[in-house]
Order: structure tokens, then sequence, then C-alpha cells
């Protein structure tokens, strides 16, 4: 299934998920209201919830966890003196401490997979919409085309943007959204994550 397909209604801008471990929220991100389609870690939210933790933003901290495996027990006398204060100064719930040893509990709270922009104008729409390539596919819903529709298509495609004409009750996919080439996870990654968790954290399990 393709990630378009999981956002079956745009029906009101208001896109709906078909598959039941995918999400879709509004959210606020790099100064623009889209809407992110997203696969959440209902272990990690429940988890976090547990521990008081909700979205951890610290680039520095996120940087360092990268370089920790998950649930394994690294020596502490094996990472320099910065990164040992830097972890045992992490929210409660990011790592453990015992023995000597240091633990990384802490994991990306969800996989972002779409990012959907709204928007009257053609080129602010692929602007916005360009600004999420190194995080998740991208995906511009117009309600209407620049008078030249064949360029703005292939312009869209070039740049690997989806593109949406939600007009009347049947919203028509023109473009699909390029998937991600040879991707791998970051830190500026997981912080995108993290912001996404932070506005989403009431539609996640709790407790």
């Amino acid at each position: 299934m393709s990630v378009t397909s999981m956002v079956v209604d745009f029906r009101g801008l208001t896109p709906h998920p078909v598959a039941a471990d995918v999400a879709v929220a509004r959210a606020r991100l790099f100064d623009t209201s889209v809407w992110v389609t997203y696969r959440p870690d209902p272990h990690e939210s429940c988890r976090r919830t547990a521990c008081g933790l909700g979205a951890v933003r610290a680039w520095d901290l996120l940087d360092t966890l990268m370089d920790l495996p998950a649930e394994l027990p690294i020596p502490l006398n094996t990472l320099s003196p910065a990164v040992r204060r830097r972890l045992l100064r992490a929210p409660r719930g990011v790592v453990s401490v015992s023995e000597g040893t240091v633990v990384r509990h802490l994991v990306p709270p969800l996989t972002p997979l779409l990012a959907a922009v709204t928007s009257r104008s053609w080129e602010r729409g692929l602007v916005a919409a360009s600004r999420f390539a190194p995080y998740c596919q991208r995906m511009v819903v117009v309600s209407t085309l620049p008078a030249d529709e064949a360029q703005a298509l292939r312009q869209a495609e070039l740049h690997g943007i989806g593109v949406v004409l939600a007009r009347g009750q049947h919203p028509e996919v023109l473009v699909e959204p390029e998937p991600l080439a040879d991707w791998q996870p970051t830190p500026a990654w997981w912080r995108f994550a993290e912001d996404i968790y932070g506005q989403t954290i009431p539609a996640h399990p709790q407790g």
C-alpha cells in the first residue's frame, strides 16, 4: 500500500488513514501548518507515559543517543566525559545507569511517512513541501493549478512532490510523491519525529 493510498479522503482537507497502524494529524512544522501521516510506536508511547516523559528535543542529546544501541549496556568508561555528563543529565526514561554501564531506552516515538501541505499558491506550496525532503514523502494539496498544468505537474514531479487536486467532492491524486531513496536516520530526522510527537501526544496510547 502506498503512502498516498493511506490518505484516502481530502474532503474538507481532512485526510483519514485506512491502515490501522497509521495516524494522521495536523501539526505546525517549519513554520508551516501541514497534515502529517505517521506510524506511531505504541510501546514507546506507553513507556514514555509511564515515565512521565514527553518529546525529547535536545539536539546534543539525540545526537549522542544515536551512537548508542538501544537496550544494550555500554561501559561508561568507553565514553567521553562530555558524553557521560550529557547522559547523566538526561530526563528520566531516556537512559538508565548502573554498575558502570549505561543503557539507552529512548527510541523514536513514531515514523513520519508523509507531509501534506495545503496551499492556495502553487509556488508557495511547492516551496513549503520541499522543506520536508530529508524527513518523509511530500505532497501539496491545491484547489487550482497554474495555467500551464502540464508544466506545473512536471515541476512537482521533478522535485519528488506529490500533487492532490482538491476540487469538488472527489480529490484527485495527479502526481504520486517520490519515495525516499537511500534514507538513513539522522539526529535532525529524530528531532523532526519528536516535534510531531510533542504536538500529537494526546492521540497516543496513555498509561
